[in-house]
């Protein structure tokens, strides 16, 4: 599958006024929750940022032993958080083609939280990212049991254990 930016809006577009703190946490920016993930920072974190949800689509299963939540690659890997409000994906009459972040970025994985909140993709057009704001943390432990081949990118993941904030809407 061929990745493309396909339209970043870093200086116009989408805006939000996002809350300065969530469940008692100070909210941090993405470029700031990548910081924390290579200091290997243990514990929560309220992060504030755009989110989009991958494309549908079909993933061949994984080859060999898997990790459920961290070993995805196919649906992972499609799904982001941005510090700024990228339009990734294009649908068309010729189908759906996904584009990359240009700026900060990261792949969230969702341990409990649903997504029925983020903005829908379009019939036709670009996509429009939900600003959100997550909790959760890098280091899970259950990153330990990934392939090795994986292990570094499992670790990496974001876990999301709670949508505090989407769309203007505070969630309990």
């Amino acid at each position: 599958m061929l990745f493309t930016n396909l339209m970043a809006s870093t200086g116009a577009g989408p805006t939000a006024t996002f809350p300065a703190s969530a469940n008692g946490l100070d909210v941090i920016d993405v470029g700031a929750a990548l910081d924390v993930e290579a200091r290997d920072d243990v514990g929560e974190v309220a992060v504030r940022g755009w989110f989009q949800q991958a494309i549908p689509t079909g993933c061949a299963p994984p080859l060999g032993p898997t990790v459920p939540l961290f070993d995805d690659d196919c649906r992972v890997q499609l799904t982001w958080l941005m510090g700024a409000p990228e339009r990734l994906i294009k649908v068309d009459s010729n189908g759906i083609e996904p584009g990359r972040p240009t700026g900060a970025a990261l792949h969230p994985v969702f341990d409990g939280p649903g997504i029925e909140w983020a903005r829908p993709l379009p019939q036709s057009g670009m996509s429009e990212p939900t600003p959100v704001v997550f909790i959760g943390h890098f280091d899970d432990p259950r990153a330990e049991g990934c392939r090795p081949e994986h292990l570094q990118l499992c670790r990496d993941r974001f876990v999301v254990t709670v949508v505090a904030w989407a769309d203007g809407v505070d969630f309990p």
